[in-house]
């Protein structure tokens, strides 16, 4: 099992808090070559770590509003 492929599982398991640690430990093993430019854009940091807005508390806040 190579370096690309534990990152990957972590990735997907949301192992970090936030996108920006995750980010950092990637740019520290792509710099140190210990993974490959193909490694390192197949990894699915944005997707996974993307921004979701919860609606529901924006569907209070507009409830509230309104009232």
């Amino acid at each position: 099992m190579n370096i690309a492929t534990l990152l990957e599982k972590l990735i997907v398991k949301k192992y970090y808090a936030n996108k920006e640690d995750i980010e950092n430990k990637l740019n520290v093993f792509y710099a140190m070559s210990k993974i490959s430019d193909e490694e390192y854009s197949n990894l699915k940091v944005e997707e996974v770590y993307a921004v979701v807005e919860d609606t529901e508390v924006t569907e209070e806040v507009a409830e509230s509003e309104a009232e």
